[in-house]
């Protein structure tokens, strides 16, 4: 953590250009962590008239708070902007609920599920990277024991949301030993009744992420290994309603850069830091989400947000297509990063070949917003 916060800091100190709204070129000003007191712009013009974003919000999973700081901070409300907060603790349900929303942003299961299944939604933005993604056994159980024995893994009962990046980090690391998904059975449950089962007495292995999983250390559960320790970091992101965008461009780039500046300001200093767990657990007692002071404040050191540099670099630098078998082509750093994930759920049949190079030859992920907020920002 202590060196993903020092990366972090480093952007920070870095990221001192502002931008102004109307897609115009300005002379750089301070960063956002440093606007002057009174001035929660943050260097950005405010609307004319108000406008008003409906956001599918994440709750419990800080991918999506960084939108809920820079509201309580003042930011929207200096930028004529209101936020709508429509709550979801699920990919595929947020999905499935899209007509209700103009953005929203979730994890790589739904990610994948959007780009494969609905048209109407374009991918725009990269949230965080989930390496607290991690997967439990019970203390002193034969896998706590011994967990790098396949012997110990067969036919115990695994309790996790089938269809995420949770199902994924159980199958990479059961094929670590030679084993698959078919050899254990799988319990779908969702991240937070997952943890609430498994303290009952269900099953035998629990995956689950973020604050859900930092409570399960607290609980003793026996951290077998997550996504960090695995290097699968998988990308959440952000969708926005295609006809929404092409009517209010301007609005939905000055949302995501607020968003990343907000991830700056975090991490500008430890009181930013405190007071963004405060914010946090405040909300997941507001909603009813498992949590505590002191899950909060590790949810948010281990959060892995990305600055404005970041963002832009994501979504504008190219590579070749690392999966190399199905095409040639050159792919964004942020395609190539939700690709890895997306071709594990093609193995497991649940997407095609066909899928994949649809979304890819559809461009479902663009960098029209990335690259609006570059030029916003003068970068």
């Amino acid at each position: 953590m202590k060196k993903t916060m020092a990366v972090l800091l480093a952007f920070v100190l870095v990221a001192s250009l502002a931008f102004a709204g109307g897609g115009k070129e300005t002379a750089p000003a301070s960063p956002a962590a440093a606007a002057p007191k009174g001035d929660m712009t943050w260097g950005l013009k405010p609307f004319e008239k108000q406008q008003t974003l409906r956001l599918a919000f994440f709750t419990g999973s800080p991918l999506s708070y960084p939108y809920l700081f820079a509201d309580k901070l003042g930011v929207f409300n200096a930028l004529n902007i209101k936020i709508e907060y429509i709550h979801f603790t699920g990919g595929p349900a947020m999905m499935e609920a899209n007509s209700a929303w103009d953005m929203g942003s979730l994890g790589l299961g739904g990610i994948s599920l959007g780009l494969a299944k609905y048209d109407n939604l374009t991918l725009i933005d990269v949230n965080d990277y989930e390496e607290n993604m991690a997967i439990f056994a019970r203390p002193g159980s034969k896998i706590a024991k011994d967990p790098a024995n396949p012997a110990n893994w067969k036919g115990v009962k695994c309790v996790y949301p089938t269809g995420t990046t949770g199902q994924t980090v159980l199958a990479q690391y059961l094929k670590s030993m030679g084993l698959g998904l078919a050899d254990v059975v799988s319990v779908n449950m969702d991240n937070a009744n997952g943890l609430t089962a498994f303290n009952g007495g269900t099953g035998d292995v629990l995956v689950c992420w973020n604050a859900i999983a930092l409570a399960a250390d607290d609980y003793g559960f026996y951290r077998v290994t997550d996504s960090g320790k695995l290097k699968l970091p998988f990308p959440c992101a952000t969708f926005v309603q295609k006809k929404y965008l092409a009517n209010n461009k301007q609005l939905v780039t000055t949302a995501v850069a607020v968003f990343h500046k907000a991830i700056e300001w975090v991490y500008a200093s430890p009181a930013n830091l405190k007071q963004s767990a405060k914010w946090y657990f405040n909300h997941c007692e507001e909603e009813g989400f498992l949590c505590t002071e002191s899950v909060a404040q590790r949810t948010m050191e281990w959060y892995r947000g990305n600055t404005v540099d970041q963002y832009i670099d994501l979504f504008t630098r190219t590579s070749a297509d690392n999966a190399g078998l199905y095409t040639k082509r050159n792919l964004l750093q942020i395609e190539k990063d939700i690709m890895s994930g997306f071709d594990f759920f093609v193995s497991e049949g649940k997407y095609s070949l066909a899928d994949r190079t649809r979304i890819l030859d559809e461009k479902r992920v663009t960098n029209e917003v990335a690259l609006a907020v570059k030029a916003m920002l003068g970068r």
